[in-house]
């Protein structure tokens, strides 16, 4: 394996954009690939299997190794992973490594090293692209995650790129471009509904994506093919309850203890902060109220769509939540979420004993009478 003189210099997790040109220009060496968004790591390591194998030279010069104990042990896994950094490349400039199916953090320090040392020859090489892919749930993407010591072993081994869930500004351009390729229109309100639905994860979205437009070709019909508010509703679905944002609204505007219960174990289920849980949550209740009062000050419900910046069919989402609970309820949740985020930073009692409590105070029946 040839051998570079300097090793790159590793600056901090690259964006995905940052990621794009690398490609462009002619990748190499070893990227950590984590973050929440899944579909976009599938998306550029496809992409750069295709920038560096030629075809029919596959068989020589591609390695996936699985850390999947259905595989091999943690231990054969790693050895193949130090013989595929050695491998010279056959009839082609470079060779790609695949490592999947590992939790760096869950890895006893002689193996993590072991994997780190691989990350860096690799990084070193002149003929070697390697890819760690770790799935969302294979490394948590926290304000903690980057600070983590197995991180920083991984970060001064390789080039970290962090895939996080896209802006709903660029969802909805991604929505509507691939309608457009099949020559159909969509609506904003449409597009940002399908966003919503999916909880802005683009795997799911992309699933609902197809089955829209099958249905405007195949049933639709037309010379003018277009997908409405009234098409998504019928046809796509709802994210999975597993997909704590979208569920958490849900329950939120439903008002059932139950429901927001189920919200929070799923959320410790998946291992989420639980001040990030608080935050979503105080959010929400701070925007039943500001709409709450919007609409006693009579403003029609289009102006309040423009003061909070939301589609008018989420302002009506939230009335009809919040029509029949008086203001001094969501003033108590507020403030029993502000009381809650300092227990979380102060009390040494279980953070989801807390947020369990939270939910109880706030929907109880008797909160939801007196306030």
């Amino acid at each position: 394996m040839a051998q570079k003189k300097t090793a790159p210099t590793n600056t901090g997790a690259r964006t995905v954009e940052a990621l794009a040109a690398e490609i462009k220009k002619g990748i190499l060496g070893a990227f950590v690939f984590f973050g929440e968004e899944d579909y976009l790591k599938n998306h550029y390591r496809s992409l750069i299997y295709r920038s560096v194998m030629e075809e029919g030279l596959e068989s020589f010069n591609y390695f996936p190794i699985s850390f999947s104990p259905a595989s091999a042990t943690r231990e054969e896994a790693m050895s193949q992973l130090s013989d595929a950094v050695l491998a010279v490349p056959v009839m082609q400039d470079k060779k790609l490594i695949v490592v999947s199916d590992l939790e760096p953090a869950s890895l006893p320090k002689d193996l993590l090293d072991s994997l780190c040392s691989a990350l860096a020859q690799a990084n070193e090489s002149d003929d070697t692209v390697l890819i760690l892919y770790c799935r969302a749930n294979e490394i948590e993407d926290d304000y903690k995650t980057e600070g983590a010591a197995f991180f920083k072993k991984l970060s001064a081994s390789a080039k970290t790129v962090k895939f996080d869930l896209q802006p709903r500004g660029k969802l909805i351009a991604w929505i509507k471009k691939h309608f457009s390729g099949e020559i159909i229109r969509i609506s904003d309100e449409a597009a940002e509904m399908l966003a919503e639905m999916c909880a802005g994860r683009m795997t799911p979205l992309s699933f609902e994506i197809e089955k829209l437009i099958c249905y405007a070709k195949y049933v639709k019909k037309g010379e003018s093919l277009f997908i409405d508010e009234s098409d998504v509703k019928k046809i796509a679905v709802a994210g999975s309850p597993d997909e704590v944002p979208f569920a958490m609204l849900n329950a939120a505007q439903g008002w059932k203890l139950s429901d927001m219960l189920d919200v929070l174990n799923t959320a410790r289920e998946q291992r989420e902060e639980p001040i990030a849980v608080l935050a979503r949550l105080s959010r929400i209740y701070m925007d039943m109220l500001m709409i709450k009062a919007a609409k006693d000050a009579a403003i029609p419900t289009g102006e309040i769509a423009k003061l909070m910046k939301m589609k008018e069919f989420r302002i009506t989402k939230y009335l009809a939540s919040v029509s029949k609970v008086p203001t001094d309820v969501l003033e108590n949740a507020i403030r029993l979420c502000y009381e809650t985020d300092k227990l979380l930073k102060s009390a040494p009692t279980d953070p989801w004993v807390l947020l369990d409590m939270l939910a109880v105070n706030i929907y109880a029946p008797k909160s939801l009478r007196k306030g």
